[in-house]
């Protein structure tokens, strides 16, 4: 008995063992091939199943499946098609593509849920129109498995370019629709909202709008996502304070995700923020503001991304569950990348009620342009390529490899679930009104949790402001404190923001973390902005010796920020060691790391090659933040210490930026002029021009072109850069884009002006035919961000430019792109009405001079980016 009562301990000691035994944790795969000239992960197999373009249906930009298995597509511009994929591919282009005969495209965003083609649509009035922006059902009423019906559910009128409404999400109830728009899109009055509506600019400093004037009349709250039911009767704002987010995607928690874009002409300045994934909380704010007035993730009144990508254009987004993937693909997020052609993999770590990501590359291609994707009922993932009129292109992506790849059951994560379920109690507080409830609000507004203390106080502002209005006077501790003024600075009066204020400085500055000091600096900064009357002497006394002593003695955020407030408090005892800070002028590995990142490298060895050398000359960012601070400070200077000033934006203006570098700290430098005496401004405003006029003498031993030449087609172009491919030459190639005149308005790899695209990646996201198009016929495709407008006034002129800035009595145009410097000034009561310029301010025919061999130089000069080593022109096609 006691052998057999040992045995049966043993045996069920090994049983409980192997039950006990941990799976596998699945990983990536980080080996790569190449199949027809993209990079994907050993073990999967890519098929180019149409190429849209060549049928003349456009360029494709979204995509859904219906319940039989068919796909949908839009084309950006044109129309929508029905893709019927074969079981068996015999050959390209096999697959059955109709076209929808309706009055409807132009949608960035398409589902198809019980019998019906929801579109969402961002009509371009440029391009043909055939329906207005807006919310769309699209039906069989007849019966005849045949759409014939188009009703309009919402519009969304305006110019939106590029900025419009995007795609369209299922709600995991499967009873709602989530939307995604992006910033050129105004909120209506009538949608009810998690987030309170009391948004503004909140930048202590006046905002410089962008230089190029994109966006510049667009004010808060930005891009944002709303939420609907089916027939888009009831509407909801989720989340706000994005740039232009194009797609969205859930989780299997059921948690809302974005992948969000900044603007790629910012690089090098303290306001630019890379592209991220970004989690869509209920009542969530993510800070975009135009210009310079971006917030900082670090502000604890907006949310940060949960994942930092680098540069690139985000475009589609896709939960990997139902994938014939490997499981590590199957649980986490797809994400793509328009400009450098890639698609990365964000696998989601539960960490407190929000998530870590850890993002790698998936696959690339030089060009790829992809811009949505969706998963087939045979599990495998079909994507599409295109956007802007490039060529498109449908494609079907499988794992054949040896490693287990069927479709898993994803379970919603266990770890955080209780956080997440915290926050979710906290979200439905931020529509709903309930005084009994105000102490759960209260108890949670000092949660380690950093979203979860947001959502609390959101939900703090929902309710009844004289319920809480007085607590700030009580025994808080630090982040009810924080939350507590910063509800008040939006929600309350000027008396109550100074009775905030005068609170705030009562904190041991000193005692405090790095975080925390940001923390109570910004909800300072609120205070003072959101005052309606001017601030009172005392108290602006009171803030400046409050946090004048901790000047200079932090981080580079802190400084930041502290510069800032102490020149809006006029504290020009800042001044000299400010500039003794901007005067030295190395930079950081922190603030390259945003660029030269790992991720960033891993796309192709050519990019990060292309980034190192514009970060060789790289600006100092944190010296452009205190220059834009000091620019506002009207005490405390001495000739001495202006001519530093003004000597720091010599120094500046010969650093190598983003498309709108030198324009901002040429208007960082005008501003500060404004508080320079009237008679004093000529000199120093020499000090900087000299600088200038160095960085665009461009023309300097430029060699003209030989000729003869012709009037160049795109087919003749396309022939003789096939026919001269293998004799190019690169230097060559470099004169003959400023001879040509290129580099008047374009740059590439650092040489030319930015009045018109950077063409520095054009090889990655053009083919040679798109880009000989573009050259030979620039009005074809205009990009939003460069489109001149035409004014028709009363005197029956008719004046046309780039708004470059905007006031309440006048419009200020750029009505040369080869002298941006000349401006325009159009008062606005003189305008009888203004459109959108039908035509490029690129002329044609600027080819027309070069023969065979010099056209093939410069082409191939383009195609490499203006990097000799880049051998992408040599098999351009």
């Amino acid at each position: 008995m006691p052998a057999l009562k040992l045995s049966f301990f043993l045996l069920l000691i090994i049983l409980l063992n192997i039950q006990c035994e941990e799976k596998p944790v699945p990983t990536p795969i980080t080996d790569k091939i190449l199949m027809d000239s993209i990079s994907i992960p050993e073990g999967f197999v890519i098929e180019k199943l149409y190429t849209p373009s060549d049928h003349e249906q456009g360029s494709w930009v979204s995509i859904t499946k219906d319940d039989t298995g068919r796909f949908y597509a839009s084309d950006q511009f044109g129309k929508i098609y029905k893709v019927t994929v074969p079981d068996t591919i015999n050959q390209l282009d096999s697959v059955d593509v109709e076209l929808l005969d309706l009055n409807i495209g132009q949608a960035q965003g398409l589902l198809w849920h019980r019998n019906v083609l929801y579109a969402l649509v961002n009509s371009m009035i440029d391009k043909n129109i055939l329906i207005n922006s807006g919310f769309y059902k699209i039906t069989d009423e007849n019966g005849d498995g045949e759409f014939d019906k188009v009703d309009s559910i919402r519009m969304f009128p305006g110019e939106h370019g590029e900025h419009g409404p995007h795609n369209i999400l299922l709600g995991p109830d499967e009873e709602s629709l989530y939307m995604v728009f992006g910033n050129m899109v105004v909120v209506h009055d009538d949608m009810k909202s998690y987030v309170p509506k009391v948004w503004e600019e909140d930048n202590l400093l006046p905002i410089i709008k962008d230089p190029s004037g994109h966006v510049n009349e667009i004010t808060v709250p930005g891009g944002w996502v709303a939420r609907t039911d089916l027939e888009g009767k009831e509407w909801e704002i989720i989340s706000v304070g994005m740039r232009n987010t194009y797609d969205i995607a859930f989780n299997q928690d059921d948690e809302l995700f974005g992948f969000d874009s900044d603007m790629e002409y910012d690089i090098g300045m303290p306001w630019y923020r890379p592209i991220r994934l970004t989690h869509l909380t209920k009542g969530s704010e993510f800070g975009w503001r135009k210009g310079t007035g971006k917030f900082r993730d670090s502000y604890p009144d907006n949310l940060p991304g949960i994942a930092n990508l680098g540069q690139g254009s985000p475009t589609g987004l896709m939960n990997g569950e139902g994938l014939r993937f490997p499981a590590y693909y199957q649980n986490g997020l797809f994400l793509f990348d328009w400009s450098y052609g890639t698609m990365y993999f964000a696998s989601l770590t539960p960490n407190g009620s929000s998530y870590s990501a850890k993002v790698e590359q998936f696959l690339s291609g030089v060009p790829l342009p992809l811009t949505n994707g969706i998963i087939g009922d045979d599990g495998a993932m079909y994507f599409c390529t295109g956007g802007r009129d490039l060529s498109s292109g449908f494609y079907k992506l499988t794992y054949e490899g040896e490693l287990p790849h069927e479709v898993i059951a994803i379970e919603p994560n266990r770890k955080g679930v209780k956080e997440r379920k915290l926050r979710n109690e906290l979200e439905m507080l931020q529509v709903e009104k309930a005084p009994e409830k105000l102490n759960f609000i209260i108890k949670n507004l000092d949660h380690k949790d950093r979203f979860i203390r947001f959502s609390a106080r959101t939900a703090l502002e929902n309710q009844d402001y004289a319920l809480w209005k007085n607590n700030i006077d009580g025994r808080n501790s630090f982040h009810k404190s924080i939350a507590y003024a910063i509800a008040m600075a939006r929600q309350g009066e000027d008396s109550d923001r100074l009775k905030a204020a005068k609170k705030l400085i009562e904190t041991d500055y000193a005692k405090l973390s790095d975080s925390e000091k940001i923390d109570i600096t910004r909800a300072i900064e609120l205070q003072l902005i959101r005052m309606d009357a001017p601030l009172p002497n005392d108290v602006r006394e009171e803030i400046a010796a409050f946090l004048r002593p901790f000047y200079l003695e932090s981080t580079d955020v802190l400084n930041k920020e502290l510069c800032k407030v102490l020149s809006y408090l006029q504290d020009g005892d800042i001044i000299e060691a400010t500039l003794e800070r901007m005067e030295v002028d190395s930079v950081s590995a922190n603030q390259k790391a945003i660029y030269l990142s790992e991720d960033i490298t891993k796309r192709s060895e050519m990019y990060g090659k292309d980034v190192e050398k514009m970060l060789s000359n790289m600006p100092n960012p944190q010296n452009i933040s205190y220059a834009l601070s000091l620019s506002e400070l009207k005490e405390g200077w001495t000739p001495e210490l202006r001519k530093r000033y003004f000597n720091w934006f010599y120094k500046a203006l010969k650093k190598s930026g983003g498309h709108s570098y030198i324009q901002f700290i040429r208007t960082i430098q005008e501003n500060a002029l404004k508080n320079v005496p009237v008679e004093d401004r000529q000199y120093f405003e020499a000090l900087a021009s000299e600088a200038f006029d160095e960085a665009n003498d461009i023309m300097k031993d430029v060699v003209q072109p030989k000729g003869p030449g012709q009037n160049w087609t795109v087919e003749n172009v396309v022939n003789a850069y096939a026919k001269n491919i293998k004799g190019v030459d690169h230097k060559r190639g470099e004169n003959l884009f400023k001879a040509s005149l290129c580099a008047s308005c374009h740059s590439v790899n650092g040489l030319g002006r930015n009045t018109g695209p950077e063409l520095t990646r054009v090889g990655t996201r053009f083919s040679l035919t798109d880009l000989a198009t573009a050259i030979v016929s620039p009005s074809a495709t205009i990009s939003d961000r460069f489109q001149f407008t035409e004014f028709h006034l009363t005197d029956d002129r008719t004046v046309a430019g780039l708004i470059t800035k905007e006031n309440d009595y006048e419009y200020i145009l750029a009505t040369n792109a080869f002298s941006p410097e000349l401006k325009t000034s159009i008062r606005k009561k003189n305008v009888i009405s203004q459109n959108k310029a039908s035509y490029s301010s690129m002329p044609p025919g600027l080819l027309n001079r070069l023969n065979e061999k010099e056209l093939s130089d410069l082409i191939a000069y383009l195609m490499a980016g203006g990097n000799e080593q880049n051998r992408i022109y040599r098999n351009s096609k």
